[in-house]
């Protein structure tokens, strides 16, 4: 007796020819598009490693500043003379930390009440420069120094200009009407570069006041 249920037929040979060249123009497809994201991650690691670099140096530094206007005896920061890397007075930011902590790599037990200055220098980037107020012989002893980035080129201070209303950045900190100060900025700016990557960052400087544990 014949079955009256229809006959099953395998692919043909022209069929299995076109679902391979279609499977293969799909895996092409696919591989041409994970390349492509491959490649536009990794052009952009550099990029993506710098920005990185400049956020973690900002936010040290500026937790840093704060620290400086905490605690008993705290005083903040300030514009002040002090000798620069070539032998010169140099305006820097300056201030005191009771506790100097994993700013300072000290050559033997660490000390307390630790100045520090900070400021760029040619190719070593930003830097802070640091002694201890109870350290032995401390006009006779080199300043011990600290890099928190290589790649911070230079510093900008920005001030509030009460006569024009506005903001003004300048390259050097400002000196007072009488000329024996220098002026508090209210924000600092550090440039960073490194080859065709440039990026700018802004801290407001904390200001201490007077009776508070905390700014």
């Amino acid at each position: 007796m014949m079955s009256n249920s229809p006959l099953r037929r395998g692919f043909t040979l022209i069929e299995t020819l076109v679902s391979l060249a279609l499977l293969g123009i799909l895996l092409v497809t696919l591989n041409t598009f994970l390349f492509s994201m491959s490649e536009l991650w990794g052009g952009r690691r550099d990029q993506r490693l710098f920005d990185q670099h400049v956020r973690a140096a900002t936010r040290q530094l500026s937790e840093t500043l704060t620290s400086a206007t905490v605690g008993i005896g705290a005083k903040g920061c300030s514009i002040k003379d002090v000798h620069g890397f070539d032998g010169t007075m140099t305006p820097r930011l300056t201030f005191l930390l009771a506790d100097a902590g994993r700013l300072a790599d000290w050559p033997e037990a660490p000390l307390p009440d630790v100045d520090f200055s900070l400021y760029v220098q040619p190719e070593l980037g930003l830097v802070l420069k640091w002694q201890s107020r109870l350290e032995i012989e401390r006009d006779a002893n080199d300043q011990h120094e600290t890099i928190l980035s290589p790649f911070v080129t230079s510093i900008a201070y920005e001030y509030f200009d009460a006569d024009l209303k506005r903001w003004k950045i300048e390259e050097e900190p400002l000196r007072d009407t009488g000329g024996a100060t220098y002026l508090q900025p209210a924000r600092l700016h550090l440039r960073f570069a490194r080859g065709a990557l440039k990026s700018e960052t802004v801290i407001d400087l904390p200001i201490r006041r007077t009776g508070a544990s905390r700014p």
